[in-house]
């Protein structure tokens, strides 16, 4: 772990117990990237992430979230370039996005701040030495997002994940954005282009493993927003299940699940509709 590692035939299920990872393509012209962190001496996976090189932000982040990751670190504010990237491929996110065509954005995090604040003292040894909260700052974890979107509804759905994971084994969570269908761009501070997604998403997997809820431990939630102001409101009726967030997408979610469960418990797990049931709510 701690390497970037290129979206080849087959490279996100040959991680068979990585449950928070999407379907990845080689044909798409996306890589696929993922880094390490260690965290009490103990080496761990960070996150995952999606890099679509064209629009310069990811698809999808994808990380495990439990109360080892979370702690009272604080917010690193280290903006910058992703180590796995050449500078130019990627955005200059120091001192915020510049205006594109339709005003301006703020810089919104797939993965939040608030889900890495697990101190690490003193810095592990490379590979792992990158110091977990700062790299929620870099500029593969940063998208351009409204204002009152990234601080309304989002930041409260952000906030539900958190506690949905402190009761919980494993939260596995995807967040992610859509660039078909984007009209707008920002620039960077380098004057490059970066797309204002259409549209965002998040996706959930709990497992614990004494519930009685869900299937063999697991069940699971997804939201779609298209990306414009909302209030800071929040209701199970913006829920939808994994099933249906997939055929939005057009890909696959947490595509690592049949292999723990077998492909007619985890079709039982993405199907549950979780405005039926009363735990995430």
């Amino acid at each position: 772990e701690g390497v970037p590692g290129g979206a080849g035939p087959g490279e996100a299920t040959v991680r068979a117990h990585w449950l928070e990872l999407p379907e990845t393509s080689a044909t798409d012209g996306l890589d696929f990237f993922y880094r390490s962190c260690s965290i009490d001496g103990k080496a761990l996976r960070n996150y995952s992430f999606y890099w679509d090189y064209s629009n310069r932000v990811s698809h999808w982040v994808a990380y495990p979230l439990c109360s080892v990751y979370m702690g009272n670190s604080g917010r690193s504010e280290a903006w910058g370039y992703d180590p796995f990237l050449p500078a130019a491929k990627q955005s200059n996110v120091s001192g915020g996005f510049r205006e594109g065509d339709n005003g301006w954005y703020t810089r919104g995090h797939p993965i939040p701040s608030a889900d890495a604040h697990a101190p690490q003292l003193p810095p592990p040894p490379p590979p792992a030495n990158e110091i977990l909260n700062a790299t929620t700052f870099y500029s593969t974890n940063i998208t351009p997002q409204d204002n009152d979107f990234n601080g309304g509804v989002w930041a409260t759905l952000e906030g539900r994940v958190r506690a949905w994971a402190n009761s919980s084994d494993t939260l596995y969570v995807v967040t992610g954005c859509v660039t078909d269908g984007a009209k707008h761009y920002v620039l960077d501070r380098s004057n490059n282009k970066v797309t204002v997604p259409a549209a965002y998403f998040k996706a959930v997997l709990r497992y614990s493993k004494n519930s009685t809820l869900g299937n063999s431990g697991f069940m699971a939630a997804a939201f779609w927003y298209n990306h414009d102001s909302y209030p800071n409101t929040f209701s199970k009726n913006e829920s939808m299940s994994i099933a249906t967030l997939e055929e939005k997408l057009g890909y696959k979610l947490f595509v690592n699940l049949d292999e723990v469960v077998g492909e007619d418990v985890a079709n039982a797990i993405k199907s549950e509709k979780p405005a039926t049931v009363s735990w995430w709510w």
